[in-house]
């Protein structure tokens, strides 16, 4: 267990909470996320509430804030995976 205001390390994440998490900083809902990840909607909304206490975040909309300032996700990760799938989008569009 960290200290309080201590720097969250990466690898406390499982890859599914990291995956979530940026899924949620884009600004998906329960529901797409459980789709996107093929994951239930319970299971989702269960790895948020240990997102929220492994970041010491009080509510769902101040994980994201939490996650930038302990260094669990970057901006970057964010605005790449958007938009390597809006690239995807658009090359399914063209087909």
């Amino acid at each position: 267990m960290s200290l309080p205001g201590s720097r969250i390390n990466s690898e406390t994440l499982t890859q599914c909470e990291r995956a979530i998490l940026i899924l949620i900083a884009e600004g998906y809902e329960n529901k797409e996320i459980a789709d996107e990840l093929t994951l239930s909607q319970k299971t989702v909304k269960d790895s948020q509430v240990n997102l929220r206490r492994k970041l010491n975040a009080p509510s769902v909309s101040s994980l994201i804030n939490h996650a930038l300032k302990k260094g669990s996700i970057s901006i970057y990760e964010v605005l790449e995976s958007r938009f390597s799938k809006k690239g995807t989008k658009e090359k399914r569009r063209q087909i």
